[in-house]
């Protein structure tokens, strides 16, 4: 059955209403009803949208996700040079992370100590970023700046760049920002030694 355009709408003001809560709260300390009172919605509400705090949260995690690396690719998306191409994108990805990581500042505390959501979130911030970094790889092959003997080649570095990558994220999200740090991985990872 199609949502209707009032699901939709009060789908999207419970994610907004939980996202105020979550980031003024934390996920440990928000409960349903203080979503609920947020939203201006009954607790059946919300349990007829989600089944729980986890599965709002989860969801918001997906949008802020899609949206930041939405924001990472048009950061690069008129720069003809693969080796700026993945320098820039590193660098914008790296800086949307910091930028949403301080938006839920009480969550990344929580975050710190289960290791099992951490894993939940790189990977699906992975899914999203794989495709893209094999198009930027794919790119300098062509461009003759980056060599790769085949395909499996290509398919394996672009794993490798994401592991890369994702080790520096994991590092920002849970620590702090350095803008120097991150420069220079991306030159080092886009130029070589």
């Amino acid at each position: 059955m199609p949502e209707t355009q009032k699901d939709e709408a009060t789908r999207e003001a419970i994610l907004q209403a939980a996202r105020r809560v979550f980031q003024k709260w934390g996920l440990n300390k928000t409960t349903m009803e203080d979503i609920a009172r947020e939203a201006g919605k009954g607790k059946s509400t919300l349990y007829y949208y989600y089944e729980s705090k986890d599965e709002i949260f989860d969801t918001l995690i997906d949008i802020e996700i899609g949206a930041l690396l939405a924001r990472a690719k048009a950061a690069v998306a008129a720069v003809d040079s693969a080796k700026e191409k993945l320098r820039g994108y590193m660098v914008a990805s790296l800086a949307e992370i910091k930028n949403t990581a301080a938006l839920y500042d009480i969550v990344r505390e929580e975050v710190k100590g289960n290791p099992n959501f951490l894993e939940k979130i790189t990977e699906k911030f992975a899914a999203g970023e794989l495709k893209y970094m094999k198009d930027i790889l794919s790119l300098g092959a062509k461009q003759r700046v980056f060599r790769f003997a085949d395909e499996k080649e290509l398919d394996l570095a672009a794993r490798v760049v994401m592991d890369l990558v994702r080790s520096m994220e994991l590092h920002l999200f849970l620590e702090n920002y350095d803008s120097e740090r991150v420069d220079m991985a991306a030159r080092l990872i886009a130029n070589g030694l």
